[in-house]
This record gives structure tokens, C-alpha cells and sequence, in this order.
């Protein structure tokens, strides 16, 4: 019996960011966000977020901000 394996090229869906909260962040920005969200909690993401959007600074500024107040 053969069996064939199929792997999709698609990306997971994290509930650290949904696209509802990631609106106005660049396109660069949210992938940046996708990866970075499986490291990290949900609050340092959330954090970082706000951060970027409502403060304007830049992904680096705003996980720096995030890790000083909230941790990983």
C-alpha cells in the first residue's frame, strides 16, 4: 500500500494576530508579526501592535518597548 503525503505551502493561521488587529501595519510588518508570534505571548504581541500602530515606531522599537513592559 502506498500512501501519498501532500504538504501545503499555505500559512498557518496564529491567533496572536488576527488581520482585525493588524490593520494599518504594513504587508512587511504583519509576516514579521506571524513569525515573531510563535515565540512570544500573546500580550507582547499585543503590545507590540499598539506599539507600532498608534505610536508609530518601527517593528525593532516596538519589540524592544514590549519586551522592557510586558516580557516574552
Amino acid at each position: 500500500m502506498t500512501t501519498k503525503m501532500t504538504t501545503k505551502m499555505t500559512t498557518k493561521y496564529n491567533p496572536h494576530v488576527p488581520a482585525t488587529k493588524t490593520k494599518g501595519l504594513t504587508d512587511k510588518q504583519k509576516e514579521m508579526l506571524d513569525r515573531h508570534a510563535k515565540k512570544h505571548s500573546k500580550k507582547h504581541i499585543d503590545k507590540m501592535i499598539f506599539v507600532m500602530k498608534k505610536e508609530g515606531k518601527s517593528f525593532t522599537a516596538a519589540h524592544k518597548i514590549a519586551s522592557a513592559k510586558v516580557g516574552k
